[in-house]
C-alpha cells in the first residue's frame, strides 16, 4: 500500500491535548486501515508550540523524531529528542512533546491499538 504525500489530510489544532500554539497534523490516512492501527501522521511544531502531556490506554505511540530538537515529556521526565532519535509510549503512560527552539520540528508519530 502506498500514500502519496499529497494525499495526506491535514489538520491544525490549536492548544492540542492542552499545549501551546498550533499543532500541524498530516495524517497519512488510509481507507483500508489495519484494524489495530489508529493514526499514521508527520507532526510538525513550530517555535513555541507544544503537545500537551496525556496518557494512552488501550494503545501505544511511536515517534521517530526528523527536523529540530524538541523536548519529550516522558512519564515526567523531561528529555531533549533530536533528528534520528525515537521513542515510545506504552499503554499507560504519558507523554507530551514541546518545541522550545527557536526553528521548526517535526516527527512521524504512529498510534497502535493494543486492545
Amino acid at each position: 500500500m502506498i500514500i502519496r504525500a499529497e494525499d495526506r489530510k491535514q489538520i491544525l489544532t490549536p492548544n492540542a491535548r492542552g499545549g501551546d500554539g498550533t499543532l500541524d497534523k498530516r495524517d497519512y490516512v488510509l481507507e483500508n486501515m489495519p484494524e489495530n492501527a489508529k493514526m499514521f501522521a508527520e507532526i510538525k511544531l513550530e517555535p513555541g508550540c507544544s503537545l500537551g502531556t496525556h496518557t494512552h490506554t488501550g494503545e501505544y505511540e511511536v515517534f521517530f523524531f526528523h527536523e529540530g530538537e524538541v523536548t519529550l515529556n516522558d512519564n515526567g521526565t523531561e528529555r531533549k529528542m533530536h533528528p534520528g532519535d525515537f521513542a515510545i509510549c506504552c499503554d499507560g503512560e504519558s507523554h507530551g512533546i514541546a518545541n522550545r527552539t527557536d526553528k521548526p520540528a517535526s516527527l512521524f508519530a504512529a498510534i497502535i491499538k493494543t486492545k
